[in-house]
């Protein structure tokens, strides 16, 4: 299993919010909150592993998901580094 999927599971205590991982150039949600958002947002589930899916989005791209999750009223975390943001 994956380390970032390990944080994932212990942070999902709250289910109201998605968890956004910074993968190199990417974010990246997993698992439930993938697939919330693929399907609220459309964005595409890829696999982490045969059990664990996954979608994300450039970190080029933040400023523009940020204000698509606002507008559809999606509460959200970024977590840097082992380090979690509120957005």
């Amino acid at each position: 299993m994956s380390k970032l999927y390990e944080v994932y599971k212990k942070l999902k205590n709250d289910y109201d919010t998605v968890y956004l991982f910074r993968s190199g150039i990417f974010y990246i949600a997993l698992d439930a909150d993938a697939i919330f958002l693929s399907n609220k947002i459309n964005l595409k589930l890829t696999n982490l592993n045969p059990s664990i899916v996954k979608c994300g989005f450039p970190s080029a791209s933040l400023d523009k998901y940020v204000t698509l999750f606002k507008s559809n009223n999606i509460n959200f975390k970024i977590i840097e580094n082992d380090t979690v943001f509120s957005a």
